[in-house]
């Protein structure tokens, strides 16, 4: 039994290690986060609208590609968004050359950029409206060299279900996940953290 269930699992984590995820935003931050998941076994589908990291990219096993569309064509489920602010996760997701240009119905955008809370829920009502995208918060804390160390702590918050679904994606990037319920009257953190 033990060993028919031990089977089960690494059968399991080679499949999820098969996914390709599209990462945004190869930056201080952005970089070395998407290094950890190539070095987790993801295969990283990378955009940066800076061409100079594209080569730096390549070396490290990411697959660099030239369109935001092309980025949400490969990615099996998910999309993460590690722009600077709120305009540019909207012209990411709704500009010109935006995602929502190729066939994203069910696919999930996790934007770990750190936005306040007004600017994050404006946005999730945006896609919730004006697209067939999932949407959930991850901002990160932990600065560039916990991003490099993969030690960074990430606040996810957004239906649970989904946010549990991509903690594979979480644990190659940091040490530390919470997730906060909020509503008009409470507002929890649970620690997720895996020792």
């Amino acid at each position: 039994m033990g060993k028919s269930i031990k089977k089960i699992n690494n059968q399991l984590k080679e499949k999820v290690m098969k996914k390709k995820i599209g990462f945004i935003g190869l930056g201080t931050m952005g970089f070395p986060m998407a290094v950890n998941l190539k070095k987790a076994g993801f295969e990283v589908i990378g955009y940066d609208a800076f061409r100079g990291v594209y080569q730096k990219g390549e070396s490290a096993g990411i697959t660099m590609v030239g369109t935001l569309n092309e980025v949400a064509q490969q990615a099996d489920e998910a999309i993460i968004s590690m722009v600077r602010d709120y305009d540019q996760n909207v012209a990411v997701i709704f500009g010109e050359a935006r995602l929502l240009t190729a066939h994203t119905k069910g696919k999930t955008i996790i934007v770990m950029s750190t936005l306040d809370p007004d600017s994050m829920n404006e946005l999730g009502k945006k896609v919730e409206e004006e697209s067939e995208l999932q949407l959930i918060s991850a901002a990160v804390s932990g600065g560039a060299s916990g991003a490099e160390a993969g030690t960074l702590s990430i606040m996810t918050s957004g239906p649970a279900e989904i946010v549990k679904s991509f903690q594979y994606y979480f644990d190659a990037i940091g040490s530390n996940t919470f997730y906060t319920v909020t509503n008009q009257v409470t507002a929890r953190w649970l620690n997720w953290s895996i020792t």
